[in-house]
Protein backbone atom coordinates (compact mmCIF):
# COMPACT_ATOMS: atom_id res chain seq x y z
CA UNK A 1 0.00 0.00 0.00
CA UNK A 2 1.35 3.72 -1.01
CA UNK A 3 2.02 5.67 2.10
CA UNK A 4 1.46 9.45 1.26
CA UNK A 5 4.00 12.13 2.88
CA UNK A 6 1.72 15.04 2.58
CA UNK A 7 -1.74 16.35 1.41
CA UNK A 8 -0.43 17.20 -1.64
CA UNK A 9 0.54 13.97 -2.67
CA UNK A 10 -2.80 11.91 -1.53
CA UNK A 11 -3.95 14.53 -4.15
CA UNK A 12 -2.22 13.55 -7.12
CA UNK A 13 -2.52 9.72 -6.18
CA UNK A 14 -6.34 10.64 -5.85
CA UNK A 15 -6.01 12.27 -9.03
CA UNK A 16 -4.03 9.92 -10.71
CA UNK A 17 -6.10 6.99 -9.66
CA UNK A 18 -9.36 9.29 -10.89
CA UNK A 19 -7.96 9.76 -14.46
CA UNK A 20 -7.33 5.86 -14.59
CA UNK A 21 -10.63 4.56 -13.76
CA UNK A 22 -12.26 7.05 -16.27
CA UNK A 23 -9.86 6.00 -19.23
CA UNK A 24 -10.87 2.54 -18.54
CA UNK A 25 -14.40 3.60 -18.35
CA UNK A 26 -14.49 5.35 -21.76
CA UNK A 27 -12.36 2.35 -22.79
CA UNK A 28 -15.16 0.12 -22.17
CA UNK A 29 -17.79 2.22 -23.66
CA UNK A 30 -16.09 3.07 -27.00
CA UNK A 31 -15.69 -0.54 -27.49
CA UNK A 32 -19.36 -0.71 -26.70
CA UNK A 33 -20.45 0.93 -29.79
CA UNK A 34 -20.20 0.12 -33.21
CA UNK A 35 -19.38 3.14 -34.94
CA UNK A 36 -17.01 1.56 -38.05
CA UNK A 37 -19.70 1.50 -40.78
CA UNK A 38 -20.60 5.55 -39.92
CA UNK A 39 -16.99 6.41 -40.35
CA UNK A 40 -16.38 4.21 -42.85
CA UNK A 41 -18.95 6.55 -44.92
CA UNK A 42 -18.35 9.35 -43.49
CA UNK A 43 -14.55 8.62 -44.47
CA UNK A 44 -15.43 7.81 -47.91
CA UNK A 45 -17.75 10.93 -48.45
CA UNK A 46 -14.78 13.41 -47.15
CA UNK A 47 -12.26 11.46 -49.99
CA UNK A 48 -14.88 12.38 -52.78
CA UNK A 49 -14.94 15.93 -51.70
CA UNK A 50 -11.19 16.25 -50.99
CA UNK A 51 -9.34 19.28 -51.91
CA UNK A 52 -5.45 19.75 -52.20
CA UNK A 53 -5.62 23.01 -51.63
CA UNK A 54 -7.53 22.60 -48.17
CA UNK A 55 -6.22 22.35 -44.61
CA UNK A 56 -6.50 18.36 -44.17
CA UNK A 57 -9.27 17.77 -41.38
CA UNK A 58 -8.37 15.89 -37.80
CA UNK A 59 -8.83 11.89 -37.95
CA UNK A 60 -12.64 11.45 -37.79
CA UNK A 61 -12.50 8.52 -35.00
CA UNK A 62 -10.86 10.30 -32.56
CA UNK A 63 -13.36 13.23 -33.35
CA UNK A 64 -16.20 10.95 -32.38
CA UNK A 65 -14.88 9.58 -29.68
CA UNK A 66 -14.27 13.22 -28.32
CA UNK A 67 -17.87 14.03 -28.58
CA UNK A 68 -18.90 11.04 -27.02
CA UNK A 69 -16.45 11.56 -24.05
CA UNK A 70 -18.16 15.01 -24.20
CA UNK A 71 -21.90 12.94 -23.00
CA UNK A 72 -20.68 10.77 -20.71
CA UNK A 73 -17.85 12.40 -18.55
CA UNK A 74 -20.36 15.35 -18.91
CA UNK A 75 -19.25 18.90 -20.02
CA UNK A 76 -21.90 21.16 -21.52
CA UNK A 77 -20.68 22.55 -24.73
CA UNK A 78 -17.63 21.91 -27.00
CA UNK A 79 -15.87 24.45 -26.08
CA UNK A 80 -15.67 22.95 -22.50
CA UNK A 81 -14.93 19.75 -24.46
CA UNK A 82 -11.82 21.64 -26.25
CA UNK A 83 -10.54 23.20 -22.60
CA UNK A 84 -10.50 19.53 -21.24
CA UNK A 85 -8.62 18.12 -23.78
CA UNK A 86 -5.94 20.44 -23.97
CA UNK A 87 -5.76 20.57 -19.69
CA UNK A 88 -6.06 16.77 -19.31
CA UNK A 89 -3.34 14.91 -22.03
CA UNK A 90 -4.85 12.05 -20.60
CA UNK A 91 -8.28 12.09 -22.00
CA UNK A 92 -6.82 13.52 -25.21
CA UNK A 93 -4.77 10.49 -25.75
CA UNK A 94 -7.56 8.22 -24.87
CA UNK A 95 -9.77 9.90 -27.56
CA UNK A 96 -6.61 9.74 -29.98
CA UNK A 97 -5.29 13.34 -30.18
CA UNK A 98 -1.93 14.14 -29.90
CA UNK A 99 -0.88 16.16 -26.74
CA UNK A 100 -1.09 19.75 -27.69
CA UNK A 101 -3.05 19.20 -31.00
CA UNK A 102 -6.60 19.27 -29.89
CA UNK A 103 -9.16 20.76 -32.09
CA UNK A 104 -10.85 24.09 -31.94
CA UNK A 105 -14.17 24.32 -30.32
CA UNK A 106 -15.50 24.68 -33.93
CA UNK A 107 -13.99 21.73 -35.36
CA UNK A 108 -16.55 19.93 -32.70
CA UNK A 109 -19.41 21.81 -33.42
CA UNK A 110 -18.46 21.55 -37.14
CA UNK A 111 -18.19 17.71 -36.87
CA UNK A 112 -21.61 17.40 -35.08
CA UNK A 113 -23.04 19.46 -37.61
CA UNK A 114 -21.69 17.26 -40.05
CA UNK A 115 -23.15 13.96 -37.98
CA UNK A 116 -26.16 15.43 -38.60
CA UNK A 117 -26.49 14.03 -42.38
CA UNK A 118 -25.60 10.37 -41.31
CA UNK A 119 -28.47 10.52 -38.72
CA UNK A 120 -29.55 7.15 -40.08
CA UNK A 121 -26.16 5.23 -39.75
CA UNK A 122 -26.02 6.97 -36.12
CA UNK A 123 -29.43 5.33 -35.15
CA UNK A 124 -28.81 1.74 -36.70
CA UNK A 125 -25.89 1.93 -34.29
CA UNK A 126 -28.26 2.55 -31.50
CA UNK A 127 -30.39 -0.16 -32.55
CA UNK A 128 -27.64 -2.75 -32.82
CA UNK A 129 -26.98 -1.67 -29.34
CA UNK A 130 -30.04 -2.36 -28.00
CA UNK A 131 -30.56 -5.45 -29.95
CA UNK A 132 -26.92 -6.86 -28.00
CA UNK A 133 -28.89 -5.87 -25.10
CA UNK A 134 -31.82 -7.62 -25.93
CA UNK A 135 -29.01 -10.83 -25.56
CA UNK A 136 -27.56 -9.53 -21.94
CA UNK A 137 -30.87 -8.43 -19.99
CA UNK A 138 -33.29 -11.37 -19.10
CA UNK A 139 -36.99 -10.09 -20.37
CA UNK A 140 -35.49 -7.01 -21.77
CA UNK A 141 -38.37 -4.86 -23.97
CA UNK A 142 -41.26 -7.20 -22.41
CA UNK A 143 -42.81 -4.59 -19.73
CA UNK A 144 -42.08 -1.29 -21.61
CA UNK A 145 -43.17 2.42 -20.67
CA UNK A 146 -43.68 4.91 -22.98
CA UNK A 147 -43.48 9.04 -22.31
CA UNK A 148 -42.30 12.23 -23.79
CA UNK A 149 -40.27 14.73 -22.18
CA UNK A 150 -39.33 18.23 -23.86
CA UNK A 151 -36.13 19.24 -24.67
CA UNK A 152 -35.26 23.10 -25.22
CA UNK A 153 -33.78 24.69 -28.02
CA UNK A 154 -31.07 27.25 -27.35
CA UNK A 155 -33.56 29.93 -28.92
CA UNK A 156 -35.16 33.11 -27.10
CA UNK A 157 -38.47 31.81 -27.63
CA UNK A 158 -40.01 35.16 -26.36
CA UNK A 159 -37.81 37.13 -28.76
CA UNK A 160 -39.61 37.35 -32.89
CA UNK A 161 -38.21 36.60 -34.91
CA UNK A 162 -37.36 33.48 -33.19
CA UNK A 163 -33.61 32.17 -34.49
CA UNK A 164 -34.91 28.32 -34.34
CA UNK A 165 -38.12 28.63 -36.84
CA UNK A 166 -38.95 24.70 -36.12
CA UNK A 167 -38.73 25.11 -32.67
CA UNK A 168 -41.95 26.07 -30.57
CA UNK A 169 -43.51 26.26 -27.38
CA UNK A 170 -44.46 23.24 -25.43
CA UNK A 171 -46.44 23.22 -21.76
CA UNK A 172 -45.55 20.33 -18.91
CA UNK A 173 -47.91 19.89 -16.49
CA UNK A 174 -45.42 19.89 -13.27
CA UNK A 175 -46.82 18.84 -9.86
CA UNK A 176 -47.39 22.15 -8.54
CA UNK A 177 -47.20 24.41 -11.70
CA UNK A 178 -47.08 24.44 -15.69
CA UNK A 179 -43.93 24.98 -17.55
CA UNK A 180 -43.40 26.37 -20.66
CA UNK A 181 -39.96 25.06 -22.93
CA UNK A 182 -39.38 26.03 -26.33
CA UNK A 183 -38.01 23.77 -28.14
CA UNK A 184 -38.97 20.10 -29.49
CA UNK A 185 -40.72 16.81 -27.94
CA UNK A 186 -38.10 13.89 -27.21
CA UNK A 187 -40.71 10.52 -27.17
CA UNK A 188 -38.91 7.09 -25.48
CA UNK A 189 -40.32 3.48 -24.93
CA UNK A 190 -38.05 2.08 -21.67
CA UNK A 191 -38.04 -0.82 -20.37
CA UNK A 192 -39.77 -0.86 -17.43
CA UNK A 193 -37.67 -2.90 -15.52
CA UNK A 194 -34.57 -2.14 -16.53
CA UNK A 195 -34.82 1.49 -16.73
CA UNK A 196 -32.87 1.44 -20.36
CA UNK A 197 -34.38 3.19 -23.72
CA UNK A 198 -35.73 0.88 -26.31
CA UNK A 199 -36.22 3.39 -28.96
CA UNK A 200 -36.51 6.97 -29.23
CA UNK A 201 -37.73 9.71 -31.80
CA UNK A 202 -37.52 13.35 -31.57
CA UNK A 203 -40.47 15.44 -33.13
CA UNK A 204 -41.74 18.70 -33.44
CA UNK A 205 -43.25 20.22 -30.62
CA UNK A 206 -46.48 19.83 -32.24
CA UNK A 207 -46.83 16.29 -32.15
CA UNK A 208 -47.82 15.63 -28.95
CA UNK A 209 -48.48 11.58 -27.11
CA UNK A 210 -51.92 11.67 -29.35
CA UNK A 211 -50.42 11.46 -32.66
CA UNK A 212 -46.39 10.50 -32.35
CA UNK A 213 -47.16 7.05 -30.29
CA UNK A 214 -48.56 5.09 -32.85
CA UNK A 215 -45.82 6.12 -35.54
CA UNK A 216 -43.22 4.96 -33.24
CA UNK A 217 -44.56 1.53 -32.03
CA UNK A 218 -44.52 0.92 -35.47
CA UNK A 219 -40.92 1.96 -36.56
CA UNK A 220 -39.69 0.47 -33.50
CA UNK A 221 -41.28 -2.84 -34.91
CA UNK A 222 -39.97 -2.25 -38.19
CA UNK A 223 -35.96 -1.76 -36.42
CA UNK A 224 -36.35 -4.27 -33.65
CA UNK A 225 -38.06 -7.17 -35.15
CA UNK A 226 -38.05 -9.01 -31.79
CA UNK A 227 -40.03 -5.80 -29.88
CA UNK A 228 -42.87 -7.66 -28.67
CA UNK A 229 -43.62 -6.59 -25.36
CA UNK A 230 -46.43 -8.22 -22.75
CA UNK A 231 -47.34 -4.78 -21.75
CA UNK A 232 -47.10 -1.07 -22.76
CA UNK A 233 -47.44 1.49 -19.76
CA UNK A 234 -48.30 5.37 -20.37
CA UNK A 235 -49.85 7.70 -18.31
CA UNK A 236 -53.60 9.40 -18.82
CA UNK A 237 -52.14 11.62 -22.25
CA UNK A 238 -52.03 8.64 -23.52
CA UNK A 239 -56.14 7.87 -23.22
CA UNK A 240 -57.23 7.46 -26.35
CA UNK A 241 -59.34 4.55 -28.64
CA UNK A 242 -56.66 4.24 -31.09
CA UNK A 243 -53.76 3.39 -29.19
CA UNK A 244 -55.82 0.69 -27.21
CA UNK A 245 -56.66 -0.98 -30.73
CA UNK A 246 -52.93 -0.85 -32.30
CA UNK A 247 -51.43 -2.09 -28.89
CA UNK A 248 -53.77 -5.06 -28.38
CA UNK A 249 -54.72 -5.61 -31.99
CA UNK A 250 -51.15 -5.19 -33.87
CA UNK A 251 -48.56 -6.21 -30.61
CA UNK A 252 -50.63 -8.42 -28.58
CA UNK A 253 -49.99 -6.35 -25.75
CA UNK A 254 -52.40 -5.22 -22.38
CA UNK A 255 -52.68 -1.63 -22.47
CA UNK A 256 -51.63 -0.54 -19.19
CA UNK A 257 -53.24 3.55 -19.62
CA UNK A 258 -54.42 5.38 -16.61
CA UNK A 259 -57.73 6.79 -18.26
CA UNK A 260 -57.74 10.89 -18.60
CA UNK A 261 -60.96 11.79 -15.94
CA UNK A 262 -62.63 9.67 -13.57
CA UNK A 263 -65.90 8.53 -15.93
CA UNK A 264 -68.05 5.68 -17.09
CA UNK A 265 -65.01 4.33 -18.62
CA UNK A 266 -63.83 3.21 -15.26
CA UNK A 267 -65.85 0.11 -15.36
CA UNK A 268 -64.22 -3.14 -14.67
CA UNK A 269 -65.45 -6.35 -14.95
CA UNK A 270 -66.31 -7.53 -18.52
CA UNK A 271 -68.85 -6.74 -21.36
CA UNK A 272 -71.27 -9.07 -19.99
CA UNK A 273 -70.87 -8.74 -16.41
CA UNK A 274 -70.04 -5.01 -15.98
CA UNK A 275 -69.18 -3.20 -12.49
CA UNK A 276 -69.31 0.28 -11.47
CA UNK A 277 -66.61 2.55 -9.98
CA UNK A 278 -67.71 1.46 -6.49
CA UNK A 279 -67.18 -2.31 -7.41
CA UNK A 280 -71.29 -3.13 -7.68
CA UNK A 281 -72.62 -5.11 -10.73
CA UNK A 282 -74.81 -2.70 -12.80
CA UNK A 283 -78.45 -3.62 -13.47
CA UNK A 284 -79.33 -4.47 -17.11
CA UNK A 285 -82.45 -1.92 -18.18
CA UNK A 286 -82.20 -2.29 -22.12
CA UNK A 287 -81.00 -3.63 -24.91
CA UNK A 288 -80.32 -1.90 -28.56
CA UNK A 289 -79.29 -3.82 -31.93
CA UNK A 290 -77.31 -0.59 -32.70
CA UNK A 291 -75.56 0.72 -29.18
CA UNK A 292 -76.05 -2.49 -26.92
CA UNK A 293 -76.54 -3.08 -23.71
CA UNK A 294 -77.87 0.32 -21.44
CA UNK A 295 -77.04 -0.65 -17.76
CA UNK A 296 -78.22 1.36 -14.66
CA UNK A 297 -76.22 2.61 -11.50
CA UNK A 298 -77.01 0.21 -9.06
CA UNK A 299 -78.28 2.61 -6.55
CA UNK A 300 -80.44 3.93 -8.76
CA UNK A 301 -82.12 0.84 -9.43
CA UNK A 302 -82.29 0.53 -5.36
CA UNK A 303 -80.69 -2.74 -5.61
CA UNK A 304 -77.62 -1.61 -3.71
CA UNK A 305 -76.31 1.57 -1.71
CA UNK A 306 -73.30 2.99 -3.09
CA UNK A 307 -70.48 2.80 -0.87
CA UNK A 308 -68.43 5.87 -2.15
CA UNK A 309 -68.48 9.06 -0.31
CA UNK A 310 -68.63 10.99 -3.10
CA UNK A 311 -70.50 9.89 -5.93
CA UNK A 312 -68.80 8.93 -8.99
CA UNK A 313 -71.99 10.90 -10.89
CA UNK A 314 -72.68 7.41 -12.69
CA UNK A 315 -76.36 7.10 -14.69
CA UNK A 316 -77.15 5.07 -17.42
CA UNK A 317 -74.36 3.71 -19.71
CA UNK A 318 -73.95 1.72 -22.84
CA UNK A 319 -71.53 -1.39 -23.28
CA UNK A 320 -71.59 -2.72 -26.52
CA UNK A 321 -70.72 -6.82 -26.37
CA UNK A 322 -67.63 -6.01 -28.62
CA UNK A 323 -64.85 -6.20 -26.10
CA UNK A 324 -63.58 -2.65 -25.04
CA UNK A 325 -59.79 -2.83 -24.16
CA UNK A 326 -60.32 0.89 -22.85
CA UNK A 327 -62.90 0.01 -20.77
CA UNK A 328 -61.77 -3.66 -19.65
CA UNK A 329 -58.07 -4.37 -20.34
CA UNK A 330 -56.88 -7.35 -22.57
CA UNK A 331 -55.64 -10.06 -20.92
CA UNK A 332 -54.93 -8.07 -17.22
CA UNK A 333 -58.32 -6.76 -15.90
CA UNK A 334 -58.07 -3.44 -15.60
CA UNK A 335 -58.55 -1.91 -12.01
CA UNK A 336 -56.73 -5.14 -10.75
CA UNK A 337 -54.27 -5.47 -8.18
CA UNK A 338 -51.99 -7.26 -11.39
CA UNK A 339 -52.81 -3.74 -13.62
CA UNK A 340 -51.96 -1.59 -10.66
CA UNK A 341 -48.74 -3.53 -10.25
CA UNK A 342 -47.61 -2.88 -13.77
CA UNK A 343 -48.60 0.72 -13.63
CA UNK A 344 -46.38 1.36 -11.10
CA UNK A 345 -44.26 0.61 -13.19
CA UNK A 346 -44.45 3.99 -15.19
CA UNK A 347 -41.75 5.83 -12.99
CA UNK A 348 -38.82 4.04 -14.96
CA UNK A 349 -39.25 6.26 -18.12
CA UNK A 350 -39.12 9.25 -15.71
CA UNK A 351 -36.09 8.55 -14.13
CA UNK A 352 -35.03 7.77 -17.40
CA UNK A 353 -35.70 11.15 -18.79
CA UNK A 354 -34.17 12.86 -15.38
CA UNK A 355 -30.94 10.58 -16.13
CA UNK A 356 -30.51 11.86 -19.43
CA UNK A 357 -31.17 15.47 -18.59
CA UNK A 358 -28.91 15.31 -15.81
CA UNK A 359 -26.15 12.95 -16.56
CA UNK A 360 -25.91 13.00 -19.93
CA UNK A 361 -26.20 16.43 -20.68
CA UNK A 362 -29.57 16.09 -22.74
CA UNK A 363 -30.65 19.76 -21.15
CA UNK A 364 -26.78 21.02 -21.62
CA UNK A 365 -26.43 22.03 -25.35
CA UNK A 366 -26.06 25.43 -27.24
CA UNK A 367 -27.97 23.71 -30.52
CA UNK A 368 -30.94 25.03 -32.46
CA UNK A 369 -33.10 23.64 -35.18
CA UNK A 370 -34.25 19.98 -35.60
CA UNK A 371 -31.60 18.42 -37.16
CA UNK A 372 -28.82 19.57 -34.73
CA UNK A 373 -30.96 18.70 -31.71
CA UNK A 374 -31.95 15.38 -32.98
CA UNK A 375 -28.40 14.75 -33.15
CA UNK A 376 -27.58 15.42 -29.98
CA UNK A 377 -30.78 13.95 -28.57
CA UNK A 378 -29.36 10.59 -30.52
CA UNK A 379 -26.17 10.79 -28.65
CA UNK A 380 -27.45 11.41 -25.63
CA UNK A 381 -29.38 8.37 -25.49
CA UNK A 382 -26.92 6.23 -27.59
CA UNK A 383 -24.04 7.00 -24.73
CA UNK A 384 -26.40 5.94 -22.19
CA UNK A 385 -26.77 2.67 -23.68
CA UNK A 386 -23.47 1.99 -24.43
CA UNK A 387 -22.45 2.06 -20.61
CA UNK A 388 -25.12 -0.34 -19.83
CA UNK A 389 -23.96 -2.33 -23.00
CA UNK A 390 -20.61 -2.11 -21.32
CA UNK A 391 -21.76 -2.93 -17.67
CA UNK A 392 -23.96 -5.92 -18.97
CA UNK A 393 -20.68 -7.34 -21.24
CA UNK A 394 -18.65 -7.14 -18.09
CA UNK A 395 -21.06 -8.93 -16.13
CA UNK A 396 -22.21 -5.87 -13.58
CA UNK A 397 -25.71 -6.20 -13.67
CA UNK A 398 -26.65 -4.04 -10.19
CA UNK A 399 -25.04 -1.34 -11.97
CA UNK A 400 -26.77 -1.02 -15.19
CA UNK A 401 -29.06 1.54 -13.74
CA UNK A 402 -25.84 3.54 -12.54
CA UNK A 403 -25.07 6.98 -14.65
CA UNK A 404 -22.95 9.20 -12.52
CA UNK A 405 -19.40 7.49 -12.59
CA UNK A 406 -18.18 6.71 -8.59
CA UNK A 407 -14.54 7.36 -8.13
CA UNK A 408 -12.10 7.30 -4.94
Amino acid sequence: MTVYNDSREYQEGQAHFASSMLVAELERMFASIPYENLLETILRDRTRAFSPLGRPGYPLEPMLRGLLASYYIPLRSTAQLARRLQDDPVLAVTCGFVPGDVPHRKAFSRFQKKLGKYQHLVDQCLNQMTTELKSHLPEFGKIVAIDCTPVRSYCNGDKEPHSDREGDWIVKEGSEKKKWVFGYRLHLIVDANWELPVAKKLSLAKDNEKTATIPLLRETKVNLPWFLPDAIIADKAYDKYEHYEVITKEFSADPIIMHAKFSDSELTGSPAAPHCPAGLSLVYRSWDKNKGIQYICPELARKATCPLPLKCGLRTVWVKLVHDYRRFGFRIERGTEEWKELYRKRVAVEHVNSRLKETRRLEAHCFRGYERINMHATLSVLVMQAVALAKAKAGQMDEIRVCVRQVG
